[in-house]
């Protein structure tokens, strides 16, 4: 693949995740606007609910299909969807038998039939047809882009008109459901095999042996991403929820975004290279310090301009989450930056890597709880994550050099430059940024953001170099994934 080639699926793929996060921005904006912060913060338990069960239950079989030196294999890929089926038939057993108590933990008796409505989703999407993975082995990401953002633009299309006609959570039913529909149809509209099934034997026990680790691993992610929300749901009522969604929500979508597009771009790159030691080390290297640039300018940014943003796009009734937006931002951000060596120790195929790093930043949760205990408020929690992600970032960068040959002098200077710049925001962020001077406070988060990336450019000659050899360069060996 040339150099443009690369840029081109690179931009193709960035394209397609900005576009769905776009959708779903403006889809949370209109959905915040038209409902009551108490129902948002219903809605937002049917996120949790479902997180929990399906990121509790993921083997990354996807992954696998891109990872393995034979995902193109036929027999692997009917293996993995009728996986993927019989999944779909557990988790729906496992949400409608666990609708009532979980109805009643977030003591939310009065919509155990909400939660039993869940249990069709996970039936919906176990028929998802999982060509899209294979494509992404020849860095063919144009299907991925479109699954991933078409549901999302569906979506948006009929919020307004749901949140209208409804006018409380039920909005967030539909559209979860809606969005399911769209994404196993897309799947198949642009699949070119057949959808088939197997169950061989072989393959089912490398789904397992592959994806037992990721499993753990996304159980510790659910502690990660929903444990801090479903705290507050339970410690505290409906609208501190709903307003701490929304301030989670802002954070949480463009890291959501940037690490998915980084990383379905990068895997299949390094693990080109996971046979050649010389060129691992230069992947590990230029991987991480691209995950640092990320990390960096996301958490700058929305230090600096969260606050007035969230009141911008959400309106005045979510203030009360304005100041908890920059140790939010903090928190993606440092979670971003550990998504690099995650990305090369899942595209060497070690696995239970993430899982080591992700135990460590579980050590968050009992914090969290310990902050709830002593009545510190919703910001405990907030710093709670913050600790725990600056622990795993630390674990996992040391971690990985053992696997990889990463030279961590090489990322010393970006290190330093990237806690540097995130110091400076936050400081500035404490002392300054009210959330109340829109037009001044992100303007200045722009600004800071553009220093901030010329800086980090500096220090990202070798990754600027890795991008160039690696589009001029096939790089394939005995190893290598096929073409």
């Amino acid at each position: 693949m040339r150099l443009h080639g690369f840029i081109k699926s690179g931009l193709l793929l960035s394209s397609g995740s900005a576009i769905g996060a776009i959708c779903t921005f403006a889809r949370n904006i209109i959905i915040t606007r038209l409902i009551s912060v108490e129902d948002y913060g219903i809605a937002a338990t049917f996120g949790i609910t479902m997180a929990l069960i399906q990121m509790a239950t993921g083997l990354g079989v996807d992954r696998l299909i891109i990872q393995a030196v034979d995902g193109n294999e036929p027999k692997l890929q009917a293996t993995a969807q009728a996986f993927n089926i019989l999944r779909g038939i557990f988790l729906a057993i496992v949400l409608y038998a666990v609708a009532s108590p979980v109805a009643h933990l977030f003591k939310l008796p009065e919509v155990v039939w909400a939660f039993q409505w869940l249990a069709v989703l996970p039936l919906i999407t176990g028929f998802v047809h999982m060509d899209s993975a294979r494509f992404q082995r020849a860095m063919r990401f144009g299907p991925l882009a479109i699954i991933g953002s078409v549901p999302q633009v569906i979506t948006l299309a009929v919020s307004a008109p749901l949140a209208l006609y409804f006018g409380d959570y039920r909005v967030m039913l539909w559209i979860i459901t809606i969005q399911a529909v769209t994404t196993v149809l897309l799947s198949f509209l642009l699949a070119e095999r057949k959808f088939k099934l197997a169950m061989d034997k072989e393959y089912l026990h490398r789904i397992f042996t592959f994806g037992w680790p990721l499993m753990l691993n996304g159980l510790l992610m659910f502690g990660i991403f929903q444990a801090d929300r479903g705290i507050v749901g339970i410690a505290y009522d409906m609208e501190n929820l709903g307003w701490f969604s929304a301030a989670f929500t802002l954070t949480l979508f463009p890291a959501i975004v940037l690490m998915s597009a980084a990383q379905n771009l990068m895997t299949p790159m390094i693990a080109k290279t996971q046979t050649d030691p010389e060129l691992l080390g230069k992947s590990a290297v230029a991987s991480t310090k691209a995950f640092f640039i990320l990390g960096t300018l996301m958490a700058v940014g929305l230090a600096l301009g969260g606050p007035s943003l969230s009141v911008v796009l959400f309106g005045e009734k979510y203030l009360g989450g304005a100041y908890i937006i920059p140790w939010l931002a903090l928190m993606q951000g440092i979670r971003m930056i550990k998504a690099g060596p995650t990305t090369v120790a899942v595209a060497c195929g070690k696995t239970k890597l993430p899982l080591y790093s992700n135990m460590l930043r579980s050590t968050a949760l009992p914090l969290a709880l310990f902050s709830v205990w002593n009545d510190w408020g919703v910001i405990g929690i907030v710093l709670s994550g913050v600790f725990g992600e600056f622990l795993a970032a630390v674990f996992f960068i040391f971690l990985i050099r053992k696997v990889t040959g990463l030279h961590l002098a090489s990322l010393y200077g970006t290190m330093i430059i990237s806690i540097a710049l995130m110091a400076a925001a936050m400081i500035l962020s404490l002392y300054l940024v009210t959330g109340l001077s829109p037009v001044l406070e992100i303007s200045g988060a722009v600004a800071f953001s553009l220093v901030a990336l010329a800086v980090l450019l500096l220090f990202a000659a070798d990754l600027i170099a890795w991008v160039k050899e690696h589009g001029k360069t096939p790089q394939a060996t005995s190893g290598s994934i096929e073409q």
